[in-house]
């Protein structure tokens, strides 16, 4: 049985557990406003690229761009998205058990974030490179990844592209998704498979503004025009699904370091508690000792 003094630095170590989980609790959720209000307020945007790109579209008569071509068999690309750092409960695992369905010999990898590139090397999957992106997440950091991947799609080393990350829904919601990113197929089809969290509301609904255009000039002309819309859609995709990953990481994050201080609160509750009776002990047995003694005497 542990004596007082093994108890004291229990309780003490796991007070000094229970400030840090709480310290990092507070930090988590100052962070996780942040990459909420980021994830929330990109929407709309998005919403009004897919409007555009949607109109655009009907104007481009029989021009299909090289990232449409549909191919059979070949590499297939996994962009895998993960966060840098880990004591967010298991976000990272749900989204890596994802991974098990892809073929070993046919799949390549692309990692964003550490936790990804860790467990795509500790796993023998071949990674072909791993970008860092920040919190919040920059347009510019999304952009590289999709040049890379849509270059590496048109030059064909790859067949198709995927998309697999954590799409958060709510402060105690992430779940585990995979996108098909490459080839784009069509622009409604490509927009028909996008996460709910950046679908349009109601896709149907036709609202003033860019739907309500019957007529458009293009400069210089209509093909570069869709490319370049696109391109930019592939990047605010990927940039959505990044502020996407960084909500899930900090609210999982917050959520994992609430539960810890409280198990620590009641560890030491309990700890308290057996410290307690163990002193109680100790003292009626010296007082039965010291009772013992003065009826010797």
């Amino acid at each position: 049985m542990a004596n007082l003094r093994d108890i004291r630095q229990r309780i003490k170590a796991i007070r000094s557990m229970a400030k840090i989980t709480k310290a990092m609790q507070m930090v988590a959720i100052s962070k996780m406003k942040k990459a909420q209000d980021a994830a929330t307020f990109g929407i709309p945007y998005a919403d009004m690229l897919n409007d555009i790109l949607t109109q655009v579209t009907q104007h481009v008569g029989t021009y299909e761009h090289g990232l449409m071509e549909t191919r059979e068999g070949g590499l297939k690309l996994v962009i895998l998205v993960g966060t840098d750092r880990g004591l967010c409960g298991s976000l990272n695992t749900n989204v890596f058990r994802e991974v098990a369905q892809y073929d070993r010999d046919t799949t390549l990898f692309v990692a964003l974030g550490n936790k990804a590139a860790q467990f795509i090397e500790r796993t023998g999957r071949e990674l072909i490179v791993d970008f860092d992106y920040g919190d919040p997440p920059q347009l510019s950091e999304a952009r590289l990844v999709c040049r890379f991947v849509t270059q590496l799609f048109l030059d064909e080393e790859i067949n198709s592209a995927e998309i697999v990350f954590s799409d958060y829904i709510s402060t105690f919601k992430q779940e585990p998704l995979t996108w098909n990113f490459l080839p784009v197929g069509g622009v409604q089809e490509s927009f028909d498979r996008l996460p709910d969290s950046l679908k349009h509301s109601k896709m149907a609904a036709q609202e003033a503004g860019v739907n309500g255009i019957t007529e458009f000039e293009f400069e210089p002309d209509v093909n570069t025009v869709y490319e370049s819309l696109l391109l930019r859609s592939l990047d605010y995709q990927l940039l959505q699904i990044m502020r996407e990953v960084r909500a899930s990481e900090h609210s999982a994050r917050m959520v994992s370091m609430k539960q810890a201080t409280d198990n620590a609160r009641d560890m030491d509750s309990h700890l308290q508690l057996v410290h307690n009776n163990l002193r109680q002990a100790a003292i009626t047995n010296e007082l039965l000792e010291l009772g013992s003694a003065a009826g010797a005497d």
